[in-house]
């Protein structure tokens, strides 16, 4: 409850003003009342894998089995958790990876890329993601790819790929702006940062 709400409860008969002793006497009651609040808050927290930090995600870590790595961060692990958690739940199909990639990197489904490369090999999936999601979670595309290998279907080879780097293309490639670099006017933002240099 704020300070000015307490404060107009009072009658007429009581100073009001931020230099009264009744206001800073309610300011106190007031952020009592604001600590209380968040603490209640940091307890429903401790309990979603979204938010629980420090020992409260080591908690929630060993509910599935996951220790914390050593030096791993708070992100990191989390991520670790939300993978192995799905592997629990046997999600396997194209839509289950890319759901499964989203829900780790704090991301939106439109922004991952599951292409089945029948063409390449019978069982062989490509995992595309935009770099700026990884760097939000402190994830290299390598250790998504190793954390990945979890829950993939058996026999199926899987590999994981960035959008937003600089590429070079051959003459026969068409060309994809997405893999170049960003323009002054910010109008790809997921590519390479060169141009904000300027």
């Amino acid at each position: 409850m704020a300070v000015n709400e307490l404060i107009s409860k009072l009658s007429t008969a009581f100073r009001k003003d931020s230099d009264s002793n009744n206001y800073k006497l309610l300011s106190i009651l007031d952020s009592e009342f604001q600590s209380i609040e968040q603490t209640i808050s940091d307890i429903k927290n401790a309990h979603s894998v979204d938010y629980a930090s420090g020992k409260s995600l080591d908690y929630i870590g060993q509910l599935f089995n996951i220790r914390r790595q050593q030096n791993e961060t708070d992100e990191h692990y989390r991520t670790r958790i939300k993978i192995s958690f799905s592997k629990l739940t046997e999600m396997a199909t194209i839509k289950d990876i890319k759901e499964v990639v989203a829900a780790a990197l704090k991301t939106t489904t439109s922004r991952v890329r599951v292409n089945d490369r029948y063409d390449i090999e019978p069982a062989y999936l490509d995992v595309w993601v935009w770099l700026q999601d990884l760097n939000n979670i402190g994830l290299t595309v390598e250790e998504l790819k190793d954390l990945l290998q979890a829950i993939k279907p058996a026999g199926v080879k899987l590999d994981t790929k960035q959008f937003g780097t600089f590429e070079y293309r051959s003459a026969a490639d068409t060309s994809d702006p997405t893999k170049g670099y960003n323009d002054l006017a910010n109008s790809n933002p997921d590519a390479g940062t060169y141009a904000g240099l300027l």
